[in-house]
């Protein structure tokens, strides 16, 4: 019984260590002249030309699910040594998320949530981990949930763990007015 119990208290502190989760938010690590002068800042390529043909992108305000192979085709090239340039005209949200993380389906509802309320305005995408681990690596993604916001005139910014709704939409907010 009590090899029972101590199995039990280690596979429940694995499974919750494994997701990590956390209630901070975390933004990129950037000073304020990389944010006004992007020159040199890898998340912000300087290749991206308004002939550069764009990809159609989705703005009926559902969660897309992404493989690594449509991340790199939509969002951007994980393989550009002149920095990641954000291939879309709309801004878009992506949650890197595992289905066996609790965190991650407790912000599932609240992420479908924001992508019908900002409709138009945010694309709304979602990358399994364990089918992404390439992207996953580039960005840095140790845990999870994390969210990365993208666009053609800021900075990234990433959230890394559980947010509430309230606070999820200040952060979306704030990431659109840039």
């Amino acid at each position: 019984m009590r090899r029972l119990l101590f199995l039990s208290v280690i596979t429940l502190s694995l499974f919750l260590g494994a997701c990590q989760h956390k209630t901070s938010t975390e933004t990129n690590a950037t000073t304020e002249a990389e944010n006004q002068n992007p020159a040199g800042n890898p998340y912000i390529s300087d290749t991206h030309t308004s002939d550069t043909p764009s990809i159609a992108e989705d703005l009926s305000g559902k969660v897309i699910s992404l493989s690594s192979a449509e991340f790199i085709e939509r969002i951007c090239d994980i393989n550009n040594p002149k920095g990641f340039a954000y291939k879309g005209s709309t801004p878009c949200l992506v949650d890197f998320y595992a289905g066996w993380c609790g965190p991650c389906m407790k912000l599932k509802p609240i992420i479908e949530e924001l992508a019908r309320e900002y409709k138009g305005e945010l694309i709304v995408y979602s990358v399994n981990v364990d089918k992404a681990q390439d992207v996953c690596g580039v960005f840095g993604i140790e845990s999870i949930p994390t969210l990365l916001f993208f666009s053609r005139t800021a900075q990234p910014m990433k959230i890394v763990g559980y947010v509430s709704k309230p606070e999820l939409k200040t952060a979306i907010d704030d990431f659109l007015k840039k």
